[in-house]
Parts: structure tokens; sequence; C-alpha cells
């Protein structure tokens, strides 16, 4: 317009606010990598994790089913190295009075009177304790005899008995084996009380030799050897 006059357009200040910046591409960078970082290292922790921990493959056998404890049941029959043989059945030989004991090259007497006591009525042979069993098999008690145990007498060798040594008695009706199973040097006194000779027991065989001082009186000691009936045989 004619005459007019426009004043001069003043610009406005830009503040912060009003304008768009540009984002730098190392920011973005940055901000991926920080994206990244967390899932990193759960994905690390749960792999470790699994390396000590063992994990099941379909190849992996079934673990077999326990039976329970209650369920089995023991074996009853015997093991083979438990099983004893059965002890020989000896033929019987009816008991009878002794006529004669020997040991191979040790023994050999014939009987005398029986005796009541422990202590022999002759050196040169033995007798029979006649208020107990005679020998026998399977026997009717414990069979004693008695003798006296110095040089030249009938058991001057009963100390050289050792286990295992064979004792034979003959009697009228068969002779009789009897096996060696201890051999002890025992006081007299209270001998005939004790338990060796209150028991009775069939099939054994105890030897009593009585000892004697060089002048002929007893010392108070004795040698005792026990057997067993091992074998019979009829006459």
């Amino acid at each position: 317009m004619a005459g007019s006059h426009r004043a001069p357009r003043t610009p406005k200040p830009r503040t912060r606010q009003g304008r768009t910046a540009a984002v730098p591409a190392w920011a973005i960078v940055i901000a991926i990598v920080a994206a990244l970082i967390p899932a990193t290292v759960l994905t690390a922790q749960r792999f470790l994790d699994s390396a000590d921990t063992p994990t099941s493959r379909n190849t992996d056998l079934p673990i077999p089913p326990v039976t329970p404890r209650a369920s089995v049941q023991p074996s009853t029959a015997p093991s083979p190295t438990e099983t004893a043989a059965p002890p020989a059945k000896l033929p019987r030989v009816a008991p009878a009075a002794p006529r004669r004991i020997t040991v191979r090259g040790l023994i050999d007497s014939g009987f005398d009177d029986a005796v009541t006591g422990i202590e022999p009525s002759s050196a040169s042979e033995v007798a029979r304790w006649e208020s107990r069993g005679s020998p026998g098999s399977p026997g009717n008690d414990t069979v004693y005899v008695v003798g006296e145990v110095d040089d030249g007498s009938a058991f001057a060798d009963l100390p050289r008995l050792k286990d295992g040594s064979t004792v034979r008695i003959t009697t009228d009706n068969g002779l009789l084996t009897y096996t060696v199973t201890a051999s002890t040097q025992r006081n007299t006194g209270g001998l005939v009380s004790s338990p060796l000779f209150r028991k009775h027991k069939a099939g054994r065989l105890v030897l009593v030799g009585v000892r004697y001082d060089a002048s002929g009186d007893p010392t108070g000691k004795a040698v005792v050897v026990t057997a067993q009936l091992s074998a019979a045989k009829r006459s």
C-alpha cells in the first residue's frame, strides 16, 4: 500500500525444546550393547548351571524296581560247606567186663580185680572202677580204668598218650576202640567228686594213672586221659 510503512520482522529466538536434534550413531550402538548385556549374562549363567547338573539322556537304561526287603525269602537250603558228614553207625557190642587194654608200643596189660576207688591194687595190671560202666557199643556209662604210673608198672607210659592216640579194650563180646581227646595231670584229692567222674556218658573212657614216690607212697598226683568210642567189632 502506498504510503504505508511495515516494520521489519524480528525473528523469534529458538529454544532447545523446539528444536529436533539428530541422534549420533555412536549413541545408538551404545544403547544396543547395553540392552544385550543382561541377556548375555543370563545365558552364560544358565550354561554354567547346566554344566554342573547331570542331564538325562534318552539312551540311559531305566532304573530297576527295588524289591521290598520283607518280600525276600531267605534260602533254607544248607550250604555245602555247612553240611557235616553224619556220624558213623557203630556195630552194637553188648557191655562186658574188660579183659585186656592195649596201646600200640606203649601199653599192653590185663585186668586185675575191680577196685572201688582210684588206688590200683596191682602194679603189673590195671583195674576197672567197678561201680561204673563196662566197655560196650554204645555202652551204658563211662568206663574208668585205674593203674600205676611207675617204671615197670602197667601204666608207666600213660603220660605219652596224646590227642588222637588209639586205645583198644578187649572183652568177651568184642573189641572196642577209643580215640584220645585229652590228657592232663590232676590232683587225686577230690578227683572222684569232679564233674569228669560225676557225669555219666556212654562211650567215654577215662584212664587214671596214679603216681607213687620211691618209698611207694602216693604223691597225690595222677595222669588223667580221656577218650571216646570210635570203633567197635563183635567177636
